[in-house]
């Protein structure tokens, strides 16, 4: 599959200032994207004769989502219309646009199950013994989730899957889901994705508050 897009913040600033239109009026900088002036919770800003810009509000804009690893002190800022994605596992699959079809129902009917806690839905499409069914009352929060890569055995799929929460807070966590003879084998959950706002489409966004 495709590799995933992580810049680092100096990286972006510059990228945008060659994206992004700006007029000065007044003393003041004004943003224009696609045609449309955005407001910012902070204003640009002249440093070293380059215009410094918060990435997160004109991402937001461009239909883009921000997520940031303090670990690791990195921006990652990933497009809905990027065709640029992870390559986890670097495998080339062998499956049919039919049997890719069904693995990626299975995996809808998963998540649909896992957010309205339908454990009758769950059981009927997974093995006997499998118990990541998820307890407690009616509580949907999953507003997205992506498959991210899969990987190819002989008698299995292992695919993995980034799902977004908005429960108290945003946050994203990945899912590695095993399929086998057309039913869920196992769920293990991969990683945890730190997140402050999320852009499902241009006109839907939410951010911790």
């Amino acid at each position: 599959m495709k590799k995933k897009l992580i810049i680092s913040l100096f990286a972006i600033v510059i990228a945008l200032t060659a994206t992004v239109g700006m007029a000065f009026a007044k003393g003041t900088i004004k943003i224009v994207v696609n045609g449309k002036q955005i407001k910012t919770d902070v204003a640009p800003q002249m440093s070293n004769n380059r215009v410094m810009v918060p990435i997160s509000v004109i991402s937001k804009a461009l239909g883009a989502n921000v997520s940031w690893d303090q670990k690791n002190q990195t921006v990652s800022i990933k497009s809905s219309r990027s065709e640029v994605q992870e390559d986890v596992w670097n495998q080339n699959l062998d499956i049919s646009s039919s049997g890719w079809s069904q693995v990626k129902n299975l995996i809808a009917l998963y998540i649909a199950g896992f957010d309205t806690r339908d454990d009758e839905l769950i059981k009927s499409i997974s093995v006997e013994g499998f118990d990541m069914i998820p307890i407690g009352g009616m509580y949907p929060s999953i507003i997205d989730y992506e498959i991210v890569d899969a990987q190819q055995s002989k008698e299995t799929f292992k695919v993995r899957v980034r799902v977004i929460f908005n429960e108290e807070k945003l946050f994203g966590e990945e899912w590695d889901i095993e399929i086998g003879q057309g039913k869920i084998k196992s769920m293990t959950k991969s990683g945890i994705i730190e997140i402050n706002d999320y852009t499902i489409f241009p006109g839907l966004s939410f951010q911790n508050k």
